[in-house]
């Protein structure tokens, strides 16, 4: 199942992008919003820090353009960029707040908007699973390297995730 909306560009936009021309960064900037605010999302819980370290990924793609060889690799480049700028900001403000474990804080901020339209029972990780696999349609090693799980174990919790779903529509029907 594919996304409702464009999250991916095409190699030649990916291309001019990493050349530097300005359609194809306008139009990089907006197809990557919601994929990587999600991902954000999953380690930030206030909007306006969301908003800030979106801003920092795409400064900061923007400053090493030249890094990235292949245009090919780019959705991977901007994915783990995302994450990795989510986890620094989560690691500072723990730091600026309490001595509090990250864990314990990107536990407590992991809401996102599928908390809305999963079942209560399932876990965050599994509705990171879901949200990444279904809602934008990522393969499942992108999905593994986001979650830091084997692919295996992807598959698996997302296959109990869909069972624990039906099975909470099927109870609600009855």
């Amino acid at each position: 199942m594919k996304a409702a909306f464009k999250m991916n560009v095409t190699i030649k936009t990916a291309k001019l992008f990493l050349q530097g021309e300005e359609e194809a960064t306008v139009t990089v900037y907006k197809s990557y919003r919601s994929l990587l605010y999600f991902i954000i999302s999953t380690y930030v819980n206030q909007k306006e820090d969301c908003d800030d370290v979106y801003q920092n990924v795409f400064m900061k793609i923007l400053s090493k353009r030249d890094e990235v060889k292949d245009p090919s690799s780019l959705h991977s480049y901007l994915c783990a960029m995302a994450k990795n700028e989510a986890i620094d900001y989560a690691k500072k403000s723990s730091r600026e707040q309490s001595n509090d474990s990250l864990e314990e804080i990107c536990v407590e901020s992991q809401t996102t908007q599928l908390d809305y339209f999963l079942p209560y029972d399932l876990s965050k990780e599994e509705k990171k699973i879901i949200g990444y696999r279904l809602t934008f349609g990522l393969s499942w090693q992108e999905v593994s390297e986001l979650v830091g799980i084997p692919v295996a174990t992807a598959k698996y919790r997302y296959v109990q995730a869909i069972k624990k779903i039906k099975g909470v529509y099927k109870n609600e029907k009855d």
